[in-house]
């Protein structure tokens, strides 16, 4: 029988944590970003970024939520996430829907609840620092047109 000692163990989880925390995700920024897609959110450009940075992998068909996603206690199975909130349907949505939408997406935004803390602590470029929070707080609570 093969014994491992603490040491070895803690190391092999160490290295874990840290091949997890690392994102190959890259972030469009708002200046980067030409124009509106036609499937965009919002017309605000800077909405979109912060959404596709810190939403889509979860509540989009275009996002494939990373191997730690499910490890996260919080965490619902992606398909039940976009079940939610599918930010790829958002073109479909009603205006009644969409005005719930924004109003759970205020409402989890300020109380903190999304992005998922547990989440987050894997994904770190999922995180809202308190300017995006107001950004997307602001854009949930008076939105502009929408997007085409």
């Amino acid at each position: 029988m093969i014994k491992i000692s603490l040491p070895i163990a803690s190391v092999v989880g160490l290295a874990l944590l840290v091949v997890g925390c690392s994102s190959s995700k890259t972030t469009t920024t708002p200046e980067s970003a030409a124009s509106a897609p036609a499937n965009a959110v919002s017309n605000n450009q800077q909405v979109n970024a912060i959404l596709e940075s810190s939403c889509y992998e979860c509540h989009s068909t275009g996002g494939s939520a990373p191997w730690y996603a499910a490890v996260s206690p919080t965490y619902l199975s992606a398909n039940s996430a976009r079940g939610v909130l599918n930010f790829s349907d958002w073109q479909t949505y009603d205006a009644q829907k969409r005005a719930d939408e924004l109003k759970s997406i205020a409402q989890s935004v300020s109380g903190g609840s999304m992005p998922p803390g547990d989440y987050t602590a894997l994904d770190h470029s999922a995180r809202l620092s308190e300017e995006q929070k107001q950004v997307l707080l602001t854009w949930a609570s008076h939105p502009a047109i929408p997007a085409h």
